[in-house]
């Protein structure tokens, strides 16, 4: 059998993002310690009505949407990398490209800065686990609040793509 009941939860998963080196590239295990990576896969579709009947209507595929994505998580620094090149890279840093880290996007050249996200989550009864992967992932908001357990960043983006790719792990 290689599906299993057994229900995930955030003690199964693991976020890592990537940059686009092409030989070994650069990547940061985000700890998701509030377990709240969501994404949203829309259809779009358009109505077309006969004089304002339904009944006699009819619907159609609109145009495609990309995948919006978020996650946050806690922080203890926001640079590390760029201010010492012994320290390790942030979370902060990767998800900003700031300057001399050499984080390539895994889009083309020109185009919006992308980093590739993979979300690996483990079947606690070591049966099927599943890769999910948004490969060309860019931000559009991210923000930093204090709290009084933690410090989080809260991401927010769209992958441009019209479904992750899933496979088994």
């Amino acid at each position: 059998m290689a599906v299993t009941n057994v229900t995930r939860n955030l003690r199964d998963g693991e976020l890592v993002i990537q940059d686009g080196t092409s030989e070994t590239p650069q990547s940061l295990t985000v700890l998701l310690d509030e377990g709240d990576l969501s994404w949203t896969q829309r259809s779009n579709t358009i109505e077309v009505k006969d004089r304002g009947s339904i009944a006699a209507g009819h619907t159609r595929p609109g145009d495609e949407e990309s995948i919006a994505l978020s996650f946050t998580a806690k922080w203890t620094q926001l640079i590390g990398k760029y201010n010492d090149s012994g320290d390790p890279l942030q979370l902060y840093e990767f998800l900003n490209f700031m300057s001399g880290l050499n984080i390539v996007s895994t889009s083309e050249s020109g185009e919006q800065e992308t980093l590739q996200l993979e979300f690996t989550v483990t079947d606690p009864a070591g049966v099927a686990g599943e890769k999910i992967v948004f490969a060309k992932v860019y931000r559009e908001s991210l923000t930093m609040n204090e709290g009084d357990e933690a410090n989080l960043i809260s991401f927010s983006g769209r992958d441009f793509e019209v479904a992750p790719v899933i496979s088994r792990a």
